[in-house]
């Protein structure tokens, strides 16, 4: 399977998205910049910044046998984890000042004077109750320009962003910040002082890579654009910030309220003051899906070096250019017959799943790794599932469910075999209704064929509810339903008949039904030999016959009587000498039976067996 985290590999052909990354923020003349990756949830924003650091750390290499040589410093900062357990600002700036006070990397000097840097980082006690009330003010100056500000001149802004805060008390924060000679100090140096200290690195750039800001509260998010503007903003740095551009808006709008009359839209303003070069990752198209999950499979199946030339024929391709078992078979023909399998269930997969998932890598893995789950699943109990069939089904499943029911509803094989088939169909047939959407076309036309199949253990591990009051009988076609119902019946003419219906069931329903007899014959309180006549003759007919052995032996010869006896000479008939053998020897610790089966050896020794 695959795991569910950032991608090393660039199996989406993002290389000239990485490239744009890299160079911006390694490009000192546009520093101090912030890029931001936008893009939905699983869009690949994390594998695009690690794929961004890969590049970076690869032109630049980290040196840490040569202290302060290091030409390009990449430090990775997750807000969300940080969220709850302290004040995000310092964390941030933490990350930066521990990155710059390792020792295997820089000299004495500078890890000495960025360790005595991180001791002035408490911005939480030089804030105050600032945060608390809105009082970054990116739209009016920002905190940065607060100490030179007299208080009348902000009074009123503040009572915009906090109007719910009594005056005097907005009077009192501003006081703190007029007055606390230490605190107006520890504001205005701290951005100096750590230019200082990237001087004394000799570090040319340093790369924050800012992930799942989108995921944090809005106080969170505006703490780290706080610290990042306020605190950070020098030449040399570099901020990539990979969000949902619309939850990161949400955030600031929750925050600071939108003034009555003005057309501003703060979310958006104060988002383009932040983020200086917006940088939107594209949708998957559905051949891109094709290429994605081909690549995933095919990482699996082959050697690192045949993948490595499976991912030169991808980086060649043009947009919306198709990666097909042509164009493999063309350019690397002496792997391509490996590739083939996998190759076709991606594309069976991709065909459906590409308009569902609004090209999102993450729903592709998450698709797959569902699909592996469920064979490994089914092959704990047993159970063997073909993956293309389970594919099929399960887009059905994610995707259409009330299709799903449909094809998997016993009661509807017959009428899904017509239907599968393309034939004609009446008003009154199920699928009638759903013959002309594309969605079920393009599902039907991926190739592999479900009517024959025994749909029943698919379902079994699928994510189906209300499965209380269900039984395995539920399960059945209405053919082999019939036949269930005529063998219990007991009587020999409906025994006749559900024997009649053997040859046209599936191997599940044969096994289904074989059970379900065999449970009335253990449920009842005394042998219902006509039942047992019933559960032998049908396990014979569908050839069954060493699975019915092993559950007769299973009862207590207790259970069974001399005339049981009689009507299990039939099935004993058809057993090996060594199998009949040891079912006799069985039954013959019930004294009862055990006369009846020397008065059978009796009979035989004058009239032979034709067995």
């Amino acid at each position: 399977m695959w795991p569910d985290k950032e991608a090393e590999i660039d199996y989406l052909n993002f290389g000239y998205m990485v490239d744009m990354v890299a160079d911006i923020a390694t490009n000192r003349d546009l520093s101090p910049s912030t890029i931001g990756l936008y893009g939905d949830w699983g869009s690949g924003k994390s594998s695009l910044m690690k794929l961004a650091q890969k590049k970076i750390e690869g032109k630049n290499p980290v040196n840490k046998k040569e202290k302060d040589k290091v030409k390009t410093l990449c430090i990775e900062f997750n807000g969300w984890l940080f969220e709850s357990y302290e004040d995000t600002k310092t964390s941030l700036c933490g990350a930066i000042l521990d990155a710059l006070a390792d020792e295997e990397r820089f000299s004495k000097e500078v890890t000495d004077y960025a360790k005595e840097l991180i001791k002035k980082i408490d911005f939480k006690k030089i804030l105050g109750k600032g945060l608390k009330y809105g009082l970054d003010f990116f739209l009016t100056g920002g905190i940065g320009t607060l100490t030179d500000l007299a208080l009348s001149n902000v009074l009123t802004s503040i009572k915009t962003n906090a109007g719910e805060v009594d005056a005097k008390e907005i009077e009192e924060i501003l006081g703190k910040f007029k007055k606390e000679e230490n605190t107006r100090t520890e504001i205005k140096n701290f951005r100096e002082e750590f230019k200082e200290l990237l001087k004394k690195s000799k570090v040319e750039n340093v790369v924050v890579f800012i992930d799942e800001l989108d995921r944090c509260l809005p106080d969170t998010v505006l703490e780290v654009f706080e610290a990042m503007r306020l605190f950070l903003f020098v030449e040399g740095m570099s901020f990539v910030i990979g969000a949902d551009e619309r939850l990161i808006q949400y955030s600031i709008k929750s925050k600071y309220k939108e003034i009555p009359g003005n057309n501003l839209d703060v979310g958006k303003e104060y988002l383009e003051k932040v983020i200086q070069y917006p940088l939107h990752i594209p949708q998957l198209t559905r051949t891109e899906v094709n290429q994605y999950l081909a690549c995933l499979l095919l990482k699996q199946s082959l050697t690192e070096e045949q993948f490595n030339r499976i991912l030169e024929v991808v980086y060649s391709l043009k947009p919306d250019q198709d990666l097909t078992m042509e164009l493999l078979s063309e350019k690397l023909s002496d792997i391509s017959e490996r590739c083939k399998n996998d190759m076709a269930l991606a594309r069976q997969i991709s065909s459906v799943l590409a308009p569902c998932i609004n090209g999102n890598p993450r729903q592709c893995k998450r698709f797959l790794n569902t699909l592996y789950m469920r064979l490994d699943l089914a092959k704990a109990r047993n159970v063997t599932l073909d993956k293309n069939t389970l594919a099929k089904l399960m887009l059905a499943e994610y995707f259409n469910p009330e299709f799903f029911k449909a094809v998997t509803k016993p009661e509807n094989r017959e009428i899904f075999k017509t239907f599968e088939r393309g034939e004609e169909l009446n008003d009154e047939n199920p699928f009638a209704a759903w013959k002309d959407k594309d969605w079920v076309k393009n599902w039907m036309m991926n190739g592999t064929n479900l009517g024959e199949e025994d749909l029943g253990k698919y379902v079994y591990f699928a994510d189906v509810k209300n499965r209380y009051g269900q039984s395995n009988l539920d399960q059945l076609s209405p053919s082999a339903r019939k036949c269930y119902e005529c063998l219990v019946d007991g009587t020999e003419s409906n025994r006749n008949n559900a024997l009649k219906l053997v040859d046209s069931l599936a191997p599940g329903e044969k096994a289904i039904i074989a059970s379900e007899v065999f449970t009335v014959i253990e449920s009842s309180s005394t042998m219902n030999v006509a039942i047992l006549r019933s559960y032998t003759d049908f396990c014979v007919k569908a050839s069954m016959i060493e699975e019915a052995l092993k559950k007769l032996m299973e009862l207590p010869a207790s259970r069974y009587t001399a005339v049981a006896y009689g009507q299990l000479s039939p099935f004993i008939s058809k057993l090996s000498t060594e199998e009949a053998k040891k079912f006799n020897d069985y039954l013959s610790t019930n004294a009862e039976v055990k006369k009846t089966i020397e008065r059978h050896a009796q009979l035989e020794s004058i009239i032979p067996s034709k067995r």
